[in-house]
This record gives C-alpha cells, structure tokens and sequence, in this order.
C-alpha cells in the first residue's frame, strides 16, 4: 500500500511515519510538509515532498503529489505551542490546510483517509464552547464532507509520550476507563492504531466513516 502523510514533523505524526515504516503493510511512504522530516533519510521507502503549504495552489500541489497512493493520513493536531494560537489561525492550519489536503488527496482519486482529531470532538460539536473542541469538530466536519469511500477517525485522549503531554497530567487521566475515551494511551499504541487499521479493518471496511477512541484502538491492536 502506498500512503502519504501530512504531519509529520509533529509527535504523533512522527511516531505514525515510524510505524509504517516498520510494517508490510505500507510499500512506500510520502511525507509532505513545509519542510523535510530528520531520521528518514535513509529509508529507501520514505520520499520527502517539502512544499509551501500556504500557497495558493496547494490543494492542486497535494492533488498531482498524492497521485498514484493507496492511502492518505493527516495527523495535524494541537501541540502545547498551537494552544497559545488564536481561533482565526487554528482554524487556518486544523481546518483549512487539513481540508485543502483531504480534498487533494480525494481528487488524485485516493479512497482510504485516517484523521487524528482528540476525544470529544464530532461533526455535531462545532458550535462547542469549548474553543479546541469546536476547531476540531470543525476539522472532523471538513473531512467526512470530502466523502472518502473509507475514512477512520482516531480520537485519542491524554497521549502518554508526547512531548506536549505533562508528565503529572497523565498520573490522574490513568484512573479513567477506557471505555470513557478520556484517559491515557500510549503515542506508540496510538501510531500501530493507525497501521493496525489500514492492515486489518480498511480492506474489508463497510461504512464510509469509523472512529476509534482509546478503547478501539486498543482492541484494534489485540485483534
């Protein structure tokens, strides 16, 4: 399967593009971003794509660069240093810029999407109080309205071993059950969800949109 990620020069993103890197699942990767990601460099599968992002024809750029993939993964998200962002510029990265490469992708003629948003988020929370809630739901929103064939949403919550999750937090969050979506899981645990979906559940996918929270994904990797 040829794949192509957008985000990953963040934690999570990073940790997706190692994992597919491992796995036979994923015969070639496709990194594009701003700028090239360290540590790839001598993957014989791995291609950088850096492309300016704020261009105008960015879309048509993803559309012509993710030609030819079998799948296509955003793991764009809000770190420690986007939370000091405003509403208008989040929504210009979370929304525009993840919608512009879902469209593109969709337009190469890709049918397989995986998005990282968080726990909580959903096409019915954009009007949230909550302003890093209503960003993401709003993203959520974005991409399910592309209308890929086969599309899995990951909503993970508190990330244990991402650089933007305290240490501290992580000891209280490890009381909530799974099956309430808001405690812990692991980025690494995390990163194999998003392989361990492409390799068991994508093929035989009946549904245009699945979601997995920290209960899911679990279960997807013991299947």
């Amino acid at each position: 399967m040829r794949c192509i990620l957008f985000g990953a020069t963040g934690e999570v993103g990073g940790a997706v593009a190692r994992a597919l890197t491992k796995s036979d699942v994923c015969t070639h990767l496709t990194l594009l971003g701003r700028r090239a990601v360290a540590g790839f460099e001598d993957q014989a599968k791995v291609e950088q794509a850096v492309v300016d992002t704020d261009a105008a024809d960015f879309e048509d750029v993803v559309a012509q660069t993710a030609r030819g993939h079998d799948a296509a993964i955003s793991c764009v998200g809000i770190g420690s240093g986007s939370l000091a962002m405003n509403e208008e510029r989040l929504m210009a990265i979370e929304v525009g810029l993840v919608g512009k490469f879902a469209r593109g992708c969709k337009a190469a003629g890709i049918q397989i999407f995986e998005l990282l948003t968080a726990v909580g988020t959903s096409e019915t929370r954009t009007t949230s109080r909550i302003m890093p809630v209503r960003v993401m739901s709003k993203k959520h929103k974005t991409v399910v309205d592309v209308g890929f064939a086969k599309l899995a949403i990951f909503k993970p919550g508190m990330i244990v071993g991402n650089a933007h999750t305290p240490r501290w937090a992580t000891l209280f969050t490890a009381l909530i059950p799974d099956a309430i979506g808001w405690g812990n899981i692991r980025q690494e645990d995390l990163a194999q969800a998003f392989v361990a979906h492409l390799a068991k559940r994508a093929p035989s996918q009946s549904t245009p949109v699945v979601s997995y929270e920290n209960k899911g994904m679990k279960q997807l990797l013991r299947a």
